[in-house]
Order: C-alpha cells, then structure tokens, then sequence
C-alpha cells in the first residue's frame, strides 16, 4: 500500500495506481481527500518515505481477521513541490520528519486490505 500511495502523491491522484487494491475504507478516503486538496494547490511528491511496520495484533479468528500494525514512516527522501515550477513547498520548521503511525487491516478474501491509517504526532 505505502509503495502504491507514494505514487499516487507523485502523479497527484490515485488513478494508475493500484492503491486501492490495497486501500479500503478511511485509509483510501483519507488519501483520495489529501490528494484532492493538495492538487487544488498544485502540490505533488518527489521520493518516497520509508517504512517499519510491526505487526501488533493479529486475530485470524474473526469473521472478517484483522491486525493492528505500528508503522514508524520516515519521509526524509519524501518532498512536497508544486508542480509547475518544481520548487519545494516550504514546510513548518517543527514538522516531524519520522513520526508513528497506526494502521488497521483487515482481510478481504484472500487479499488485506489497509483501512486506516492514523498518524500520530509522536516521533520514532
């Protein structure tokens, strides 16, 4: 998903993209919102950030399984330009640069899907 979202920021729209294969729910609405605002702005991403992801529950025995993953992103190669000029938007100075994300799936057939992402202002 993360890989599938980085390219969507670049291209500033999930279209030609295969994020929501592996989105659903808040996490795909949630981006499908940014990037529409972020397009308004004429904003787009250069990079992509990294991730570790843990997996801290994983219950297999519901109806629908589900898992809770902590996911520490790193976007130091992830810059935010406007398009047309291609200069960096400037960003708050305080600005977290690796911060804790958490992170719902839940299995859809034989496919997880992501279906929320939450990030956290708390840095890892």
């Amino acid at each position: 998903m993360w890989r599938e979202q980085a390219k969507a920021y670049a291209k500033g729209d999930t279209k030609g993209t295969e994020f929501s294969r592996y989105a659903a729910a808040l996490a795909l609405s949630g981006t499908e919102d940014d990037l529409k605002d972020l397009r308004s702005k004429g904003i787009v991403t250069t990079g992509a950030p990294t991730h570790k992801t843990t997996i801290d529950v994983l219950e297999m025995d519901k109806k629908v399984p589900h898992a809770k993953l902590t996911d520490c992103m790193d976007s130091t190669r992830w810059k935010f330009i406007y398009r047309k000029s291609g200069k960096p938007v400037e960003m708050p100075k305080n600005r977290l640069i690796r911060y804790v994300t958490d992170v719902e799936a839940e299995r859809w057939g034989n496919q997880w899907k992501i279906v929320n992402a939450t990030p956290r202002q708390h840095a890892c």
